[in-house]
């Protein structure tokens, strides 16, 4: 429609209550607008068919509020200056590669058939039935009900209170995401999970009070923080390994439940990491391998043992809302299956940064404990005398302890069955203490033992004693070595 001087008339918007085509909406989105005309704005409406923008460039902004749309939305690669479909009640949008200035906004959008089938995200061998699966989605053959591959929204892309209720296994397919401002999604509701693999968000990612299906964020590069926090809750498994945040991932006071509520945070770069949950999580704690200078954590809500996986974490400080005693701490490490010597390690080291050099020393002398379960009966045992003697090198207060109880038992014997002299001319004086002293110390000869010489009994207590002393060295050098060898 023309008017008499050649220029296109702008056509009449829908008034709210009406039904109208698709190709309507389509023709209004698509008409120049004057400079300075403000958004396009269509408010309450029910769409007919589907409204497809794909590949077109809109300047300015589109904005369909509170609308109801019968089809899917399609605005793959629409190039706008923003997008906004709030309130509005769709059955899917795919926007994939599509490129806006400022926001993309669905807060309180309703998305999906209405099917509250929940489709949380599992383990890929337990979705295999056996042996190993892929986990990277195939993205061309994957249901999802917002199809976000490869979108470029300049400002932040808005999904509060957004609400997916689908049968759908993914509720959002967003890899490769570049978002400029912020994914803000406190309130999401979806049945099933999130993907935002390989996405780039300038500043946060706010998940708060978010109940979610799964997540899988793997690869995700943030210069804020993520917060999934303040009752946040997945069905499904976490995924944030490899990714890098520049400030801080917290999941305090969330929920990760049944079936499969999981963290999968290996090779995960952070400033700072809370897992202080609400309630202890159903599934697995992956911390593999992931780097972090503070971990917060809460003793109430470790995982169970077995679940949790900390072999390669490394961090400068471990931060609890209440204090854990060291062996508690050591208790949370031996819940890892595969924990090593490296594991304890890091552990002590954590505590003599703070200045706690008695629990690393503690730490050192469980992770002693720990390995030398592994090892061979032989080894083994002797393993638990260097224990019983001297705590691996650890203790070195016991094997002052055992050579006073020894020397102390032996005087005790020979004082009431003092030996006969090896030689009456020299007159030296007889102390059984001394004696004593002489036959444990191998190393050191005070001249009693060649002085004195002990007959039945005595005799057998004297080797009794020259063993012990033996043995008492043998194990402390050991113990020694080790220590010195790896702390």
């Amino acid at each position: 429609m023309t008017r008499p001087g050649g220029r296109r008339r702008t056509p009449r918007g829908p008034v709210p209550g009406e039904t109208v085509d698709a190709a309507v909406l389509r023709e209004l989105a698509m008409t120049d607008r004057p400079p300075g005309a403000g958004p396009l704005t269509v408010r309450g409406v029910r769409v007919r068919g589907t409204l497809d923008l794909t590949g077109c460039r809109v300047d300015g902004t589109l904005e369909f509020l509170e609308c109801h749309f019968d089809e899917p939305v399609r605005m793959e690669a629409l190039a706008a200056g923003s997008v906004d479909l709030s309130g509005s009640t769709l059955p899917a949008l795919f926007a994939d590669r599509i490129s806006v200035d400022g926001e993309l906004r669905l807060a309180h959008t309703r998305l999906g058939d209405g099917t509250a089938q929940h489709r949380p995200l599992l383990d890929p061998r337990e979705e295999a039935g056996h042996g190993r699966a892929p986990r990277r989605v195939q993205e061309g053959h994957s249901s999802a009900t917002v199809h976000l591959a490869d979108a470029r929204i300049g400002g932040s892309l808005v999904v509060e209170q957004l609400a997916v209720t689908d049968s759908a296994a993914w509720s959002l397919l967003a890899p490769r995401l570049s978002v400029g401002g912020s994914v803000r999604g406190r309130g999401l509701t979806s049945s099933g999970s999130l993907y935002l693999r390989d996405a780039r968000i300038t500043h946060a990612v706010d998940l708060v009070e978010a109940d979610v299906g799964g997540l899988d964020a793997t690869g995700l590069v943030c210069g804020g923080g993520f917060y999934a926090d303040w009752g946040f809750r997945s069905t499904g498994q976490v995924l944030l390994r490899a990714a890098e945040i520049g400030g801080v991932v917290t999941f305090y006071d969330s929920v990760l439940a049944e079936p499969a509520g999981s963290l999968l945070l290996s090779r995960l770069r952070v400033s700072r990491l809370r897992i202080d949950l609400r309630e202890r999580p159903s599934g697995r704690v992956v911390l593999h391998d992931a780097a972090v200078d503070v971990l917060v954590d809460d003793e109430r809500t470790w995982p169970a043992s077995g679940a949790l996986f900390v072999e390669g974490l490394t961090y400068k400080r471990i931060e609890s809302a209440r204090p854990v005693e060291v062996r508690s701490r050591i208790a949370w490490l031996v819940r890892d299956p595969t924990v090593g010597a490296g594991a304890f390690e890091q552990l002590a080291k954590s505590y003599e940064t703070v200045g706690d050099e008695r629990a690393a020393r503690v730490v050192r002398h469980a992770r002693e404990r720990h390995l030398r379960r592994r090892e061979p009966l032989l080894s083994r045992m002797w393993g638990y005398v260097q224990d019983l003697l001297f705590g691996y090198g650890y203790a070195p207060r016991r094997a002052l302890a055992w050579l006073l109880f020894l020397v102390a038992l032996g005087a005790l014997w020979f004082a009431g069955h003092p030996p006969r002299p090896a030689d009456p001319r020299t007159g030296r004086a007889w102390d059984p203490v001394l004696y004593s002293l002489d036959l444990l110390i191998p190393v050191a000869n005070l001249g009693y033992r060649t002085s004195w010489q002990a007959e039945g009994v005595g005799k057998a207590v004297a080797l009794f004693l020259i063993v012990s002393g033996w043995t008492l060295a043998t194990a402390v050098l050991a113990g020694a070595r080790r220590a010195l060898g790896r702390a």
